[in-house]
C-alpha cells in the first residue's frame, strides 16, 4: 500500500485547525482568506449559527417581524437605541431599531439558545469564554463578547439593527448599510457598527496554549 506522506500530514494539520471540516459550512457561505469571496455589496440576508441550539438565517421581514414579537411579549425589551459615535468622516448620532443579540442568540424564535461550546478544562460560567463574530460581505468583522451582552454581567444593549428614525421620524429600512448592522451604545468609535452583515457566527475562546507552572 502507498501512502502519500505530504497530502496525509495536510489533511491532518487542516483537522487540527478545523479547515478540513464542514461543520459551518453550509451553501453560499465564504471563507474570510479568500479574497474573492468578500466581493461586498448589500447584504440580503444573514446566517446566525455556530454555537447556539437553532442555527437560523434572516432577511428584513423575519428580522424586523421578531423584534415586533419581543416587544408584544416584553414592552421593556430594548429594540430602540439612539447612539453618537464617530465615523470618519465626523461624529453621527442616529436611531435604529432591531433585535438585541442576546435576544437573536437565545430567543425560541430565534437561535433559541447557545451551545456551551470549548469550556477548557473548567466548565464554570462557560460562556463567559464565548463571543459573537460578526462578518459583513466584504469579509470586515467584530467581535463582541457574550459576557458584554449578558444581562447578569454588562448587559448591553448590543442591537442588529434593521432600520433607522429618518428626520422627519419615522422609521426607514436601511440603505448603504445593507439590510441589517450592528449598533454597539456605549463605543466611542463605530468600528464595531459592523453593516451588510452576513454572518454572526458564537464561538469559544481556545483553552491557553500556556503550560501552567507550578508557582509564579
Amino acid at each position: 500500500m502507498r501512502i502519500n506522506l505530504p497530502v496525509t500530514i495536510l489533511s491532518i494539520t487542516l483537522s487540527i485547525l478545523g479547515l478540513g471540516q464542514g461543520t459551518l459550512a453550509e451553501p453560499g457561505d465564504f471563507a474570510p482568506w479568500k479574497k474573492d469571496k468578500c466581493p461586498g455589496g448589500f447584504a440580503q440576508s444573514f446566517r446566525l449559527g455556530g454555537e447556539v441550539n437553532q442555527p437560523k438565517k434572516f432577511n428584513f421581514l423575519s428580522l424586523k417581524n421578531l423584534a415586533e414579537d419581543l416587544k408584544s411579549q416584553n414592552p421593556s425589551v430594548v429594540t430602540e437605541v439612539t447612539v453618537t459615535f464617530k465615523t470618519g468622516t465626523g461624529s453621527r448620532t442616529e436611531t435604529y431599531y432591531g433585535v438585541p443579540l442576546w435576544e437573536l442568540i437565545n430567543n425560541e424564535k430565534a437561535a433559541n439558545g447557545l451551545q456551551s461550546g470549548n469550556s477548557g478544562s473548567n466548565s464554570k460560567n462557560s460562556f463567559l469564554r464565548q463571543y459573537a463574530l460578526i462578518e459583513a460581505t466584504d469579509c470586515y468583522g467584530a467581535v463582541v463578547a457574550i459576557g458584554e451582552i449578558q444581562p447578569n454581567f454588562e448587559g448591553k444593549a448590543v442591537l442588529v439593527a434593521y432600520g433607522k428614525k429618518d428626520s422627519d421620524g419615522t422609521v426607514q429600512p436601511l440603505s448603504d448599510e445593507g439590510f441589517a448592522r450592528l449598533v454597539v451604545p456605549g463605543d466611542q468609535a463605530g468600528g464595531r457598527y459592523v453593516s451588510n452583515i452576513r454572518n454572526i457566527l458564537i464561538f469559544s475562546a481556545p483553552a491557553s496554549p500556556l503550560k501552567l507552572k507550578s508557582s509564579y
